[in-house]
């Protein structure tokens, strides 16, 4: 892909930058999605260092990340979206603790093994222009024996969408061939992965996968019964205890809405 990409990617974020965070402020994602994506960033933390949420757009976890008394840059293609991040830090009173700035994972200017911590949250490894290139640069960033955390699309789900959304089975069987598809509402093509692909990718690159799993599992986000039944705290406790119970199974974590993958540089 080529910079026509990168243009096609700042202006979807430069028009939804601002009904972002409402768009994922939803039961599912508030007490389920972000809670299974929280399981698997907090334990990976530094006790204390810099953090790079690269992609971090309106610094949804470098927030949650700057409150544990890490320091925090947010990085990010979109002017607008860390335009939104910077309301956000300041009303946190949190300006001390992160710092935002513009740029490109694919080409990033910071030094080498400058990072304790680097989260690539929100499916940036799938919306890049390279992800070869993107997971390479995420490498030379971070310290040795430091993780690097990310979330990208899953394949098989690309796969459903395609049959059950659209019913367009010559797109399910492209995305089966060429792990990509062509995004409608955001406007450019999308990097897919199968839990088997996402390890090759990052092994490739140096790294010793700690762990993948499916976010999430059920794949129930698109069901308006579901978002009733999470009104029911108890409820909602419970379809969080299934995730959590099933999301590391390596026999299903391909069924999941999304691949979460947890690695460190060897």
């Amino acid at each position: 892909m080529s910079s026509e990409h990168d243009y096609r990617v700042i202006e979807y974020y430069r028009r939804v930058a601002e009904c972002y965070d409402e768009e994922y402020s939803g039961a599912f994602w508030k007490q389920i999605y972000d809670k299974i994506t929280w399981r698997y960033i907090e334990p990976y933390l530094p006790e204390d260092g810099v953090v790079l949420d690269v992609g971090g757009g309106t610094g949804k976890w470098a927030i949650p990340m700057a409150k544990k008394g890490l320091r925090v840059i947010v990085y990010d293609i979109s002017d607008e979206m860390l335009k939104v991040a910077v309301r956000k830090i300041e009303k946190e009173n949190l300006q001390e603790r992160i710092n935002v700035k513009r740029g490109d994972v694919c080409k990033m200017d910071f030094p080498n093994e400058h990072f304790d911590f680097v989260l690539a949250e929100g499916d940036l490894i799938s919306y890049c222009s390279d992800p070869e290139r993107a997971v390479s640069e995420i490498r030379r960033v971070l310290k040795p024996n430091c993780f690097a955390v990310a979330g990208v699309d899953n394949a098989y789900s690309a796969i459903r969408g395609a049959i059950i959304n659209y019913q367009d089975m010559a797109s399910a069987l492209r995305v089966l061939k060429e792990k990509r598809y062509y995004s409608e509402k955001c406007g450019f093509q999308c990097w897919t992965f199968t839990p088997k692909s996402l390890r090759e990718l990052f092994e490739k690159h140096g790294f010793k996968v700690v762990k993948i799993v499916g976010k999430p599992i059920l794949n129930i986000y698109h069901y308006e019964k579901v978002q009733e039944i999470l009104k029911d705290a108890e409820k909602a406790e419970q379809i969080l205890e299934l995730e959590l119970a099933l999301c590391e199974d390596p026999n299903i974590i391909g069924c999941g809405g999304h691949l979460h993958i947890v690695a460190r540089k060897a």
